[in-house]
């Protein structure tokens, strides 16, 4: 395999790598805004910061 091929092919991994995390933060997110997660007058659900897991997240999703 030329140089060429191996950094297409190594690029090509990232990029697979990078789409998979996105659709886990994705995912994610979608388990964080479930009823789970969210308040009623009777009951104390949020037993998480989802605020602070969210601006980890978009931390995350958006480094370079």
């Amino acid at each position: 395999m030329n140089h060429i091929q191996r950094l297409q092919a190594d690029l090509q991994t990232a990029n697979d790598k990078i789409a998979a995390m996105q659709y886990e933060i994705m995912s994610f997110r979608r388990h964080l805004q479930s009823s789970k997660f969210q308040n009623s007058e009777t009951e104390q659900k949020d037993w998480i910061a989802t605020a602070d897991v969210q601006r980890w997240l978009d931390n995350i999703q958006n480094a370079e």
